[in-house]
């Protein structure tokens, strides 16, 4: 027959057996849920966000992320530079037009932004740009051989190149003066791109005598496109008109 000593010291060493046993089996299922290492809360939120906003850039079909427009006013800059340094750098009043020419064609820029997106980013690209207005015309008057039709083909292909889903109509005085242009465009366009469109992850759609047709990097409805055509404009002897819609 146990003592009552021996029962009650048998009732401790039970308990401190089970206590200990406790501990070990809590110690393992901490040492289990840190096996996944742990991320700052700051650190994990911005890469959350970083995911969403790159999901909502890229549109069906995009090759590569929608930027902010004034990136691509700025691209469109960067392109007219680098015909600067293949042969074809512009004269003083050439580097004027193509200034006034970008003022003017500013609102193509936000053509795949939001309703309202340019109206509510007017007063920043005032602020970037150091202008104090946008004008959406821009009359040129030059006496011949000034570089008219030059300055409008290469503003023309770097706009083709920089500005999403794009459309440019140019009206010349005659056909073949309508055809020079657009093949000037056409020569401009490649020598930007390095002589091949893939290269900005372009792809030709369609291309002839009145109209390049180029599939843009972001998506399905970046569809970018030049018309030339030959109209009836009336000039004073000695002159020569050119008309660019964009």
């Amino acid at each position: 027959m146990n003592h009552p000593t021996e029962k009650r010291a048998d009732a401790r060493v039970q308990n401190l057996l089970r206590r200990a046993l406790e501990r070990a089996s809590a110690r393992t299922d901490v040492d289990r849920a840190i096996v996944v290492p742990l991320q700052p809360a700051l650190q994990r939120r911005l890469q959350e966000r970083l995911r969403g906003s790159m999901t909502e850039k890229w549109a069906p079909g995009a090759k590569e992320p929608k930027r902010d427009p004034l990136e691509y006013m700025q691209l469109c800059r960067q392109y007219l530079a680098k015909l600067d340094t293949m042969g074809w750098n512009r004269s003083y009043h050439q580097r004027l037009f193509h200034d006034d020419f970008l003022k003017a064609c500013t609102r193509s820029f936000w053509k795949l932004e939001p309703p309202g997106q340019f109206a509510r980013d007017h007063q920043k690209v005032l602020r970037v740009n150091s202008w104090d207005h946008i004008a959406q015309e821009i009359l040129i008057s030059t006496p011949r051989r000034f570089g008219k039709t030059i300055s409008v083909s290469m503003f023309c292909a770097a706009m083709l190149l920089a500005c999403p889903g794009v459309e440019i109509s140019i009206y010349s005085t005659c056909k073949r003066i309508s055809q020079k242009i657009l093949r000037n465009v056409q020569k401009f366009a490649l020598m930007i791109a390095d002589a091949d469109y893939a290269t900005l992850n372009f792809g030709v759609k369609r291309e002839n005598m009145e109209e390049i047709n180029l599939q843009g990097p972001l998506g399905n409805t970046d569809v970018r496109i030049i018309n030339s055509y030959p109209s009836k404009v009336r000039t004073g002897p000695g002159e020569k008109s050119l008309c660019a819609l964009l």
